[in-house]
This record gives C-alpha cells, sequence and structure tokens, in this order.
C-alpha cells in the first residue's frame, strides 16, 4: 500500500532543497512541481504579494482551508475554513476573550510571542483580564515596544524569557513547543485589511477584497509555525499552535465587517509607507512615513479593545505600524546590514517530526506529494 504523508509547514530552502531532490529521483515529478509553483505564485501575486521574480519565504506555504485547489504538498488545514457570508452580531470582546479561553483551556503553559505592538497587546490583555496569566510564558525578541505594559502586567506576574541578543535565531527557538501551546499575532494584519507587506512593492493588483479573502483562505493556517524556526528538538506536538486572531469568531467578526463595507484596508505596498531599505535601515521603524497616518484609522476594534481595558492613548489609537521581525533581522546603521541567522527547521510533517537540512535526505519525500 503506498502510504501518504502530509506537511503542516515548510519554508523556501526546502522547495529548493526538494526540487533538487526531485530531479535526482523522482524525475518524472519535477514538471508538477514546476507548474504548482507557477499556480502559487498567482495565488500569492492575487493575495498581494509581489511573488514573481522575489523571494517571498513567509508566504512559500499555501494551504487551501476550502479544499478545492490541490496544490503540490498533501496538506490538512488546521484552521476550519470560515465561509464569507453574514454571521450573529457579536462584540469583538466577546470573540477575543472566546479566543483567549479556548486556548487556555487546553491547559497547556501559553508561549506568547510578544513584541508590545498593538496586535501582541491584545493578547497579552486579553489572557490577562480573564486571570490567565499565570499560565502565560512571554517570549520577547528585545526590549518590548510598550514598556508601560510590561511593568503594569507583566514584570513581577508572568514568566517570561527576554532575547537580549534580538536575533530570529535565538527568538524562534525559545518556545517549548512539544509541551508549551503557542501563539502570535502575526495574523491580525491580513484578517484585519492589510495588502501584502513592506518588502513586496510593486503588486499593481487593486482589488483589496480578493486580496483579504486569498490571504484567509491560502496564508492563515500556518504561518505561525515560523515562531519555532530555530526550535532545537526533534519532534513537537502539531496540535500545540494555536491561532489567536483566526479563531472562528474573531473571524466571524471580520467578514461581517466587510460586508459591511465597515473593513478599512491599508496597502503595505503603497509609496506611502517609504522604501523598504528605510525600515531595513531603522530596524523595523518609519514613524514618520505618510501612510503611518492612515493606518491609525486602520484596526480600530483592535484599538478600541486595548483602550478599554487601558485607557492608553499611546498603545492603542496613537499606535503607530512597526515590523518587530525587522530589529531581529537588521542592524540599525546607515546601510543596510543582516544580523547573522541560521534557522534549523525547514519543514514540519503531520506527525510533528522536524526536518532540517541534515535529516530531509533520509525521507521518501514521493509519499508527501498530492497525486490528484
Amino acid at each position: 500500500m503506498n502510504v501518504k504523508n502530509e506537511l503542516v509547514w515548510w519554508n523556501y530552502d526546502f522547495n529548493v532543497m526538494m526540487k533538487k531532490w526531485l530531479m535526482d529521483n523522482a524525475p518524472d515529478l519535477v514538471d508538477k512541481f514546476n507548474n504548482t509553483t507557477l499556480k502559487e505564485k498567482q495565488i500569492q501575486w492575487e493575495g498581494g504579494m509581489n511573488s514573481y521574480g522575489t523571494r517571498v519565504a513567509s508566504y512559500q506555504h499555501l494551504i487551501d482551508r476550502e479544499r478545492k485547489i490541490n496544490l503540490y504538498y498533501n496538506t490538512t488545514p488546521n484552521i476550519k475554513w470560515i465561509p464569507f457570508q453574514e454571521w450573529p452580531q457579536k462584540l469583538f470582546s466577546e470573540c477575543v476573550f472566546e479566543s483567549a479561553k479556548s486556548i487556555a483551556d487546553k491547559g497547556k503553559t501559553i508561549d506568547l510571542f510578544w513584541s508590545g505592538g498593538l496586535d501582541s497587546n491584545l493578547m497579552l490583555i486579553a489572557f490577562n483580564e480573564l486571570g490567565l496569566h499565570k499560565q502565560l510564558r512571554v517570549i520577547m525578541g528585545g526590549p518590548p515596544e510598550t514598556p508601560y505594559l510590561f511593568d503594569k502586567i507583566i514584570r513581577g506576574r508572568i514568566d517570561y524569557v527576554l532575547d537580549e541578543t534580538e536575533t530570529l535565531s535565538n527568538t524562534y527557538s525559545l518556545a517549548k513547543p512539544d509541551q508549551h501551546v503557542f501563539v502570535a499575532g502575526s495574523e491580525a494584519d491580513p484578517l484585519f485589511g492589510a495588502k501584502g507587506t513592506l518588502t513586496t512593492f510593486e503588486n499593481t493588483d487593486t482589488n483589496l477584497f480578493n486580496q483579504w479573502n486569498t490571504k484567509r483562505r491560502f496564508v492563515s493556517c500556518n504561518r505561525i509555525f515560523r515562531f519555532i524556526s530555530n526550535y532545537q528538538g526533534d519532534k513537537i506536538d502539531v496540535d500545540n499552535q494555536k491561532s489567536f486572531f483566526h479563531h472562528p469568531e474573531i473571524e466571524k467578526f471580520a467578514i461581517n465587517k466587510v460586508l459591511s463595507n465597515e473593513m478599512v484596508y491599508y496597502d503595505l505596498t503603497h509609496e506611502g509607507w517609504g522604501h523598504k531599505n528605510v525600515w531595513h535601515l531603522n530596524a523595523g521603524y518609519n514613524d514618520d512615513a505618510e501612510s503611518q497616518k492612515h493606518y491609525l484609522k486602520c484596526k480600530m476594534p483592535l484599538r478600541d479593545f486595548v483602550y478599554d481595558f487601558t485607557k492608553n492613548k499611546d498603545i492603542s489609537y496613537d499606535m503607530k505600524k512597526g515590523v518587530s521581525e525587522f530589529r531581529m533581522r537588521f542592524v540599525k546603521s546607515n546601510k543596510v546590514k543582516f544580523k547573522q541567522n541560521f534557522l534549523r527547521v525547514i519543514a514540519i510533517t503531520d506527525d510533528g517530526s522536524i526536518i532540517n537540512r541534515e535529516n530531509f535526505y533520509e525521507y521518501d519525500w514521493t509519499r508527501y506529494i498530492a497525486t490528484t
């Protein structure tokens, strides 16, 4: 019997190695690989990315939540598809607390990646308001953007780990995905109206709804796995990856906002954000960018939630766009300078096995390739 296995996450480097492996071991599957790559690039473009001629590492692993389009690998979405239709109205705070409670109900320690930006602040506040702070283990990739919340909520109350090196290779090794559930706020931007990223300029597609729904459908399933991409173990519990912002009730809330034309989109590829090199030179920040003015009108449900529970305007309505990952990738200087980062994990299988550059060659990858 031909046993089929699945992947839950993979990155650009995995695909590079896979193509070479296919050429050496299964040349009859190379054409399908190339054709699927072109299909994925088209999907990425429709999602607001500039995927042609650009390495789009965080968007290389597409999984169709609707399960209608077969891409290259056998996969199963780990986030249930929520149809685009009107849903019963709920307060946003109700949806947020339902998400936090569902994660805590697993009864495990929660590794919370917290930068101190708007999205991660919302998660921290939600867990704290529910009295779940003792279940948290906060992971910080450097000094927080909002020291006010660190002093008010975390210091002396919550277990935390601070990566003083401010590098991806260290921060992305700190979670314990074999034991703890882990959450991050990276899904909030695409779900609440963002087109593209600050490094994917020149996407000329203007259909913001289609971009929003394409990302929701193909990108949502597995983005958070990158936060453990330098995990040093050999196996994880794949069920420990938890999506905070794609909890069904939060996603239904976002769908209702789109249906009622209340979603305020923001185009991270717009020239108003300034050249990407400015963001790299400043290690993730550009407060003077013209588009920051519009951004302050976006993600208002999140801003309202943070303000309601803190009464602090600076960290809610005045919180500008930052990219905390950039400060772990780039050295702040007068020329673009990358930090040294080596990420060990290139893929994760459905049984939680960690694939790296060494054990990659121990697998028969034909069992992971979709046949239809």
